[in-house]
């Protein structure tokens, strides 16, 4: 039922044209739908890109990378339209999992790792998210592996983070080296001002195609036996050397310059995907707007406030878990329990005073309200090794 509460949450945040229901009936068109692989290097803001796309906080966000650790499905319905999204993890390397989230179980790391590309295995579009403010004018070499092992997918560059730029005509350039100064159909990318939206009114038709990559045969034997394998079954170092010089991908149908956090830019990324939406059968339940359940995505709350209010050494290192989720009456009691390795990070967690506690509590609380839109009250408790941890004085 508390799914369904979501669904009522996340209709709160749509305009009037969002659909309440959707009954076949012989004179409604034919179902339309496009599912679709977010994937990007770490931090770029997939999951806020996400949530504004789908218009409910499905995916929980905090400053710190790495806060997505697996694949996460949303939708939105409108019409006879659906769109179907999985937020996936950062494209990061083993040892990066194995000394950051050091909290992760083997599981989780491989998830970590092995998501993104899953991502792709059913997508019918791909959107690659970068930061618009990142050092840097390249596209990270695992997203690239990604990106020729399934160049048979449409793909999307999605420019996030625009409400950080000061100059926003220095993004062309940019996009330009990211494009490989072109899009998929032969669409030769010029470099002269235009106003910051759909870069449709920047593009001007050419017969230049350049593949931008190395001609050497060293260089071919190697990328021959790199696109073969899995991204996650790839060393990081030998992504990394094969992409070396090269910055861009040349098979981006569209770019859009976006703000996830203002709404900047959104409203066009989604009624572009809309119209470009194939025939075909719903993926997912309109009442059902994501597979994740109810206490995972409080899971996911409650790590994300960690993660934002908690040094980096503590804050991967904690596991969360739900001890109690009890309905009294109208009111949802949730017990999380923030599990540290030693009492000292767990007095950490607390802080003096029990003030970092508190505003975790506080965000936890106002993230699930707005997602589940009903009365509730979320208590945490820190443990280590089985026993409570109390606040400092």
């Amino acid at each position: 039922m508390l799914i369904q509460r979501i669904h009522v949450a996340c209709r709160l945040f749509s305009t009037a044209s969002t659909s309440a229901s959707f009954e076949k009936t012989p004179t409604q068109p034919l179902t339309k739908c496009l599912q679709l692989a977010v994937i990007g290097a770490p931090n770029v803001g997939k999951s806020l890109l996400t949530n504004s796309l789908v218009r409910c906080p499905l995916s929980a966000v905090s400053s710190k990378m790495d806060t997505t650790t697996r694949n996460i499905s949303a939708s939105i319905c409108t019409d006879s339209t659906q769109l179907v999204f999985t937020d996936s993890p950062g494209a990061v390397s083993t040892s990066h999992v194995r000394q950051t989230m050091k909290g992760t179980s083997a599981t989780s790391g491989d998830r970590v790792l092995q998501d993104p590309e899953r991502a792709l295995q059913r997508a019918q579009h791909i959107l690659v998210v970068q930061d618009s403010t990142a050092p840097g004018a390249y596209i990270h070499h695992r997203v690239l592996h990604m990106l020729h092992r399934y160049s048979h997918v449409p793909s999307t560059l999605v420019m996030n983070k625009i409400d950080l730029v000061m100059r926003r005509t220095d993004l062309l350039p940019l996009v330009e080296i990211l494009t490989n100064g072109q899009l998929a159909d032969n669409q030769q990318i010029t470099t002269k001002p235009a106003q910051i939206g759909r870069l449709g009114t920047s593009l001007s038709t050419s017969s230049h195609n350049s593949s931008h990559q190395p001609t050497d045969e060293k260089w071919k034997a190697q990328f021959r036996e790199l696109i073969q394998k899995p991204t996650w079954k790839c060393s990081y170092n030998d992504t990394r050397a094969l992409f070396r010089t090269i910055c861009g991908w040349s098979g981006f149908e569209r770019v859009f310059f976006v703000s996830s956090l203002s709404g900047e830019g959104i409203d066009e990324l989604r009624t572009h995907l809309m119209n470009i939406s194939p025939d075909g059968e719903w993926k997912m339940d309109e009442g059902m707007p994501t597979g994740e359940s109810a206490q995972q995505l409080c899971i996911d709350s409650i790590r994300a406030a960690v993660l934002d209010t908690t040094p980096s050494n503590v804050a991967y290192s904690v596991q969360v878990r739900i001890s109690e989720w009890e309905e009294q009456g109208e009111v949802l009691q949730i017990v999380g329990e923030i599990r540290c390795q030693k009492p000292r990070d767990g007095s950490l967690v607390i802080g003096k005073g029990g003030k970092r506690i508190s505003e975790i509590g506080r965000r936890v609380n106002e993230h699930l309200h707005s997602l589940f839109q009903r009365q509730l009250y979320a208590r945490l408790i820190v443990t280590c090794n089985g026993k409570l941890i109390t606040q400092e004085k």
